[in-house]
């Protein structure tokens, strides 16, 4: 077993995303997407009080499905990317559920990996299914970073948060040993601040600091769809992973990532459990054609023409406000500029005079 020679390091979670951030308003429209989230499965093992998927009647009331992405669906998807004419800065693997379900994940790692089209991959997990065996494939992979999400500090907090059987202590060891078996990925490990207590917070720094490569404190987020349910639990806090909460018109995501959920189906945001901002389904069409397509040019003009209401998802969405771009001040100016190149996509080009066949 290979030691990890990475030191713990306590920040905040937004130092891991936004390091030499480009002015969105410089760059837009993008031929190629930065980001992607690759949803393996929308399914959890937990029920944690702050997550929509803990909540079968609300999915049920939106018609979200249920399932494991295929591996099939799977490669496509990693062959559509080798269609954007630049790599993509970061590949998420997850999304609605807890990816470790599906049992295909280092498989899935391994072939995206392979393929050469991200600069890094991550995942995200609550690692209740974390094991030596397990520990040993997810450390050679091809991850760069595996976030593991803690949801208490004892197996009593795990029932009252996630709704879950967790020994505490095994899953601390399971968390130790994936980490002694990493080599180049790192390990950041957080817990989401539900009302924790002074001394929650020092044991959390306590049991997981010399276990992993980060470690923070998030607070909680309200997702899209905000008013359906308060999955901020009553707390309230003008910040968000060190950003301070800002209301914008509107949201930058549109223009930067794309979000294939297990089914294929391409939603706009990690945000969107219940998908409804779909404009497009990668089982059947390419990601290019989806990111250059109808579907998600009148969503971004959407966007930009002030009418995020007319969203069931951006509308209502307390995610927004976290966004750390903020792209407002722009709207007319990326307005005409995505409408150029629509225009010109559009534009049907006619054989040179002279060309083809003739009588």
């Amino acid at each position: 077993m290979s030691g990890n020679t990475h030191g713990a390091t306590h920040i905040e979670a937004r130092s891991l995303r936004c390091k030499e951030r480009q002015r969105l308003q410089s760059i837009i429209p993008l031929s190629t997407p930065f980001a992607i989230y690759i949803d393996p499965a929308n399914a959890c093992n937990f029920h944690c009080t702050f997550c929509p998927t803990a909540y079968p009647d609300l999915l049920k009331k939106v018609g979200r499905p249920k399932g494991l992405m295929k591996m099939e669906l799977f490669r496509k998807i990693v062959e559509d990317l080798k269609e954007f004419d630049k790599r993509l800065k970061i590949a998420n693997l997850y999304k609605d559920g807890e990816p470790l379900l599906n049992r295909d994940f280092p498989e899935m790692v391994r072939y995206l990996k392979d393929a050469d089209v991200v600069d890094r991959i991550w995942t995200k997990t609550n690692g209740a299914l974390l094991k030596p065996e397990l520990n040993e494939k997810l450390a050679n992979c091809g991850l760069d970073m595996i976030c593991i999400s803690v949801e208490a500090v004892s197996s009593e907090g795990y029932k009252q948060v996630a709704g879950a059987n967790i020994d505490y202590v095994t899953f601390k060891q399971n968390v130790r040993d994936l980490y002694e078996r990493t080599k180049t990925t790192k390990l950041y490990v957080k817990i989401a601040d539900t009302g924790l207590s002074e001394l929650e917070a020092r044991q959390f720094f306590d049991d997981f600091q010399s276990t992993c490569s980060y470690i923070s404190i998030e607070k909680l987020m309200g997702w899209s769809n905000s008013s359906v349910k308060d999955f901020r639990l009553g707390t309230r806090s003008d910040t968000y992973d060190g950003l301070p909460l800002t209301p914008k018109l509107v949201c930058p995501y549109p223009f930067y990532t794309l979000a294939v959920n297990f089914d294929g189906s391409v939603s706009l945001c990690c945000a969107d459990w219940a998908h409804d901002t779909v404009v497009g389904n990668a089982a059947t069409e390419s990601l290019r054609q989806i990111w250059e397509g109808e579907r998600l040019y009148e969503f971004r003009k959407m966007m930009l023409e002030g009418r995020r209401n007319s969203n069931r998802a951006c509308g209502d969405c307390h995610y927004i406000q976290v966004a750390p771009d903020n792209i407002d001040a722009h709207r007319g100016e990326l307005l005409e500029r995505i409408r150029r190149q629509h225009q010109a996509s559009s534009e049907i080009t006619l054989p040179d005079e002279g060309s083809g066949s003739k009588e």
